[in-house]
């Protein structure tokens, strides 16, 4: 799995992802130290780093290490710097962003490679995110079902969540979400042409890329005929066996592709205040 001569990277933690010690993220890093990172990013998909203090604009600086910055179209942008999104449930709010497992803005003609995301305010307990490993999940499937999801492509929009008839726009969400979700209407009922299982551009391996939040339909078949494939691929990609569980402390960060990785923030800390910044990192078009 590589080794390291400025970093030191534990990947203990489960099936996907490794802690990285040894680093300080406030400050500007050596680019020997990026590469480092770097590598152990493509080696185990997320990274999480505990203890550090970051500003939004350290955040934004170190995210830049590792591609152009992205800019969210449905969230409003701290003052501090315009790439930083904030995520905030309050303490009073039953719903949260993010729950369902997902890869961010897989909807978009040029979806984001990576997400840095960290903690601001985390409750005592709860507030954990699950990561899948999709790589794995792919590979495990049979020779047959993955000739066939080789060959597929899928429907991909934002309005399942961010359309008019989105999640985000009922009546349930409004009144129970943390924050506000905007943007452009027209943007948000757009559909793009992805393939269902994702080649990693730098990597070469295959993984699963679609999902029940952000895919609309295998293009040529109906919604209906899609739902059970989007449905037997999430449970057979969120088994024990691909799956690995983040604790949050403040100050943890996390980096996570999503060409081979699916999450999912749980909603489990009602009556806390869990408040994230998120930074996305631009990609390339999924093959």
């Amino acid at each position: 799995m590589g080794t390291y001569q400025h970093i030191k990277v534990d990947s203990s933690l489960g099936p996907v992802g490794a802690e990285v010690s040894g680093v300080d993220l406030s400050q500007p890093l050596d680019p020997a130290v990026v590469a480092e990172i770097h590598q152990a990013w493509l080696a185990h998909h997320v990274l999480f780093f505990h203890d550090q203090d970051v500003s939004p604009t350290a955040q934004a600086q170190f995210s830049a290490n590792f591609g152009e910055l992205d800019q969210y179209k449905f969230m409003q942008a701290v003052e501090e710097n315009p790439y930083v999104i904030p995520i905030i449930k309050e303490a009073d709010a039953t719903l949260n962003f993010g729950g369902g497992w997902h890869t961010d803005s897989s909807y978009q003609a040029i979806p984001p490679k990576a997400t840095v995301l960290y903690a601001v305010e985390v409750p005592e307990e709860g507030g954990d995110t699950m990561f899948a490993n999709a790589t794995l999940a792919f590979a495990s499937l049979s020779a047959g079902m993955r000739e066939n999801l080789l060959s597929w492509q899928g429907v991909y929009s934002p309005k399942l969540v961010h359309g008019s008839s989105g999640f985000y726009k009922s009546e349930e969400a409004e009144q129970n979400l943390g924050q506000s979700y905007g943007g452009d209407d027209g943007y948000a009922e757009s559909e793009v042409i992805h393939p269902l299982i994702r080649t990693h551009a730098e990597t070469g391996e295959q993984s699963i890329y679609c999902g029940l939040a952000h895919t609309v339909n295998i293009q040529g078949w109906s919604r209906e005929d899609s739902l059970p494939i989007f449905r037997y691929l999430t449970d057979h990609l969120t088994q024990d066996q691909f799956v690995t569980r983040f604790k949050w402390r403040q100050g943890s960060l996390a980096m996570w592709d999503n060409r081979c990785v699916f999450h999912y923030a749980l909603n489990d800390y009602h009556g806390h205040r869990r408040h994230m910044h998120r930074v996305t990192i631009k990609g390339e078009k999924p093959a």
